[in-house]
């Protein structure tokens, strides 16, 4: 009963301040400011309403201790005034967000999820110098007015820690060490992402009236090219299953670079593993130091070296096994220790094995394309790859069951993989390997099938001997690193061939699916290769065609019928509006060849015959393909 009083006259007191600092000074006396009046309060009262008016939750929080508030103080300052070119205007942007999330949500309903990773490292700072200056602007300065700040009200950072069982040593050691240091507010949870933040936003709400509303806000490390960050904004609503709360992203446009920026130029401490090679922190089952770091002493460089953003989680691997539901990561509110990293992909299909794969390929029925690259998409260059590939797929009895031509984007590219992978027999894609920072399909293709990236020592000598280098650019080097498991399979030389060369450069395969270039003629040769050599068929496709005078619906009564008679065999039908010398051709085709002849026979049998057509000027060859 009391709490419930306390909470009420806290929030008429919250109120009251609020009009008052809106009407300004003219109703105070002597023109007094709301933060003046503050001041005037005995200080345990000033604590209350200052508290009330920052957050309306309970004053009884430990307020943080006078030489961190005066650190993370000093912090802001610094980030405000950062004069790097690159660094300044996306830090200043970065603390204008929590700025925001701090007059809406208070101090004490802002969380910055914690979990000693490098992007929650970079928002851990920068939440704690915002809530020191959010403090500083609300409350004022005190005593005698001669500018002291030995009695401000200081709210420590609100930070959230969702403890995994396999979680690194030094990433605990780290998270533990920090709060400490900053004087943070650490919430810990050792259940499950979701169970505990139900469990967490329950605890907050014990004190609120019961027609108060939840508000809360969750500062995540989100950045460009995430998993996860397709579609997020810098204020982004939790989704419609998940607890009430807003997603607060002040970093999302920041890249790999720019973090290690951040935390170098402001010489902030971040956990020993990234010293150690580690580009990515997850969990002690699914980490690696990253391939890309090697040094070629049996060592690795620290992670702020890393050249090539997009490898950045090459050290990351599957998770085995696989995480129980309650223990799946939330959508923005990430599980391991990069904040910004995405939970597993429970709702995109398995990829298949390597048994099942190999099976696929060598009876394949099914197959899939994924052609990649902006240029395509942007019209700049005509895709011609698809329509070789489904001509001399067909022609073989595979039939091509989905096409999807995609951007240069690492995310879209792995989910489209990893669903035609485990969907079909056999899948291609044209595009998007080489040296360059769009060349991003092997790095996909890694995730879409859960595999780490690591130096392939057979690419490196292929890349060496093609070259006649000792070693390599970065760029050649870039081309070394492939998906674990992956197989290079070389170019069969014809011996009846006279004075034919083996190819300098292998095919790529992992799984059933081949890694092609979009360079039509090297594409075309290679698929050759690999329907020639490396899959097998046993199914033969029979077609035939009709070719008609007559306008397609006037045949519809006949058509329908030999569809019902013939339900394994397809019939497919096509209007003609480019000649004078037919209106329709129909097209008959199943593996029967005895079958499709039956079809046809019966469907002309039921026509009239001077509609039929017995010869063209144009070519068909295409129907029968």
């Amino acid at each position: 009963m009391l709490m419930r009083l306390a909470g009420v006259l806290l929030r008429s007191s919250m109120l009251l301040l609020q009009l008052i600092g809106s009407a300004g000074s003219r109703l105070l006396p002597g023109g007094a400011s709301a933060s003046a009046m503050c001041r005037r309060l005995p200080l345990r009262v000033r604590h209350g309403l200052v508290r009330a008016l920052s957050d309306g939750v309970s004053p009884e929080r430990d307020a943080q201790r006078a030489s961190a508030f005066r650190e993370a103080l000093e912090l802001h300052r610094r980030l405000e005034s950062c004069s790097d070119p690159q660094l300044g205007g996306a830090v200043r942007e970065a603390l204008g967000v929590l700025r925001d999330a701090l007059r809406l949500y208070g101090p004490y309903g802002v969380y910055g999820s914690f979990n000693g990773g490098k992007d929650a490292v970079v928002i851990m700072h920068l939440l704690r110098a915002a809530v020191a200056a959010h403090c500083e602007a609300r409350a004022g300065t005190v005593g005698d007015g001669t500018g002291g700040m030995a009695d401000i009200v200081a709210a420590k950072p609100q930070l959230i820690y969702f403890h995994h069982a396999r979680e690194f040593p030094e990433v605990e050691e780290f998270v533990h060490q920090t709060v400490e240091s900053v004087d943070a507010h650490l919430f810990r949870y050792e259940k499950g992402i979701l169970d505990g933040l139900a469990d967490h936003m329950e605890r907050m709400n014990a004190d609120r009236a019961e027609a108060d509303p939840p508000t809360f806000a969750f500062v995540l490390g989100t950045r460009v090219g995430d998993p996860n960050c397709k579609g997020q904004t810098a204020f982004a609503p939790s989704s419609d299953w998940m607890p009430p709360f807003m997603r607060v992203n002040p970093i999302l446009t920041w890249d790999y670079g720019l973090v290690w920026r951040f935390l170098r130029t402001f010489e902030l401490p971040y956990c020993r593993l990234y010293d150690e090679g580690y580009t990515s922190l997850g969990t002690l089952d699914d980490t690696r130091p990253n391939p890309a770091l090697e040094d070629g002493a049996g060592g690795f460089r620290p992670a702020h070296a890393l050249e090539d953003y997009s490898l950045e989680r090459a050290g990351r691997v599957e998770r085995k096994p696989k995480p129980k539901a309650s223990e799946t990561p939330a959508a923005g509110v990430p599980a391991d220790a990069e904040v910004a990293s995405a939970g597993p992909m429970a709702c995109e299909p398995p990829a298949p094995s390597a048994a099942r794969a190999k099976a696929s390929t060598e009876h394949a029925r099914t197959a899939g394309l994924v052609v990649i690259g902006d240029e395509l998409l942007k019209g700049k260059v005509t895709d011609t790859n698809t329509a070789y590939a489904i001509g001399e797929l067909r022609r073989r009895g595979i039939d091509v069951k989905r096409v999807a031509i995609l951007p240069d984007d690492l995310d879209d590219i792995q989910r489209e993989i990893r669903g035609q992978s485990a969907s079909y027999d056999l899948v291609i894609t044209s595009g998007g390997v080489g040296p360059t920072h769009d060349d991003v399909t092997l790095r996909a293709l890694a995730l879409a099938l859960g595999q780490p990236i690591k130096r392939s020592e057979t690419m490196e000598a292929m890349i060496r001997d093609a070259y006649g280098v000792d070693e390599l650019t970065p760029e050649q080097a870039k081309m070394t690193m492939l998906p674990s498991g992956v197989r290079l399979r070389r170019v069969p030389v014809d011996p009846a061939a006279e004075g034919e060369q083996p190819s300098r450069w292998p095919i790529v395969q992992a799984q059933n699916v081949f890694v092609l270039p979009g360079v039509p003629s090297f594409f075309r040769s290679k698929l050759d290769v690999i329907l020639k050599h490396f899959v097998a068929t046993d199914r033969a496709v029979f077609t035939r065609t009709l070719v008609l005078t007559t306008e397609e619906e006037q045949i519809v009564p006949e058509l329908n019928q030999a569809v019902k008679l013939f339900p394994s065999v397809t019939f497919g039908s096509y209007p003609s509006y480019d000649t004078t010398e037919y209106k329709t051709v129909i097209t008959i085709e199943g593996d029967d060849e005895e079958l499709v002849a039956r079809a046809l026979a019966e469907l002309k049998a039921s026509l009239q015959p001077e509609t039929i057509v017995r010869r063209t000027s144009v070519d068909l060859q295409n129907m029968l393909n």
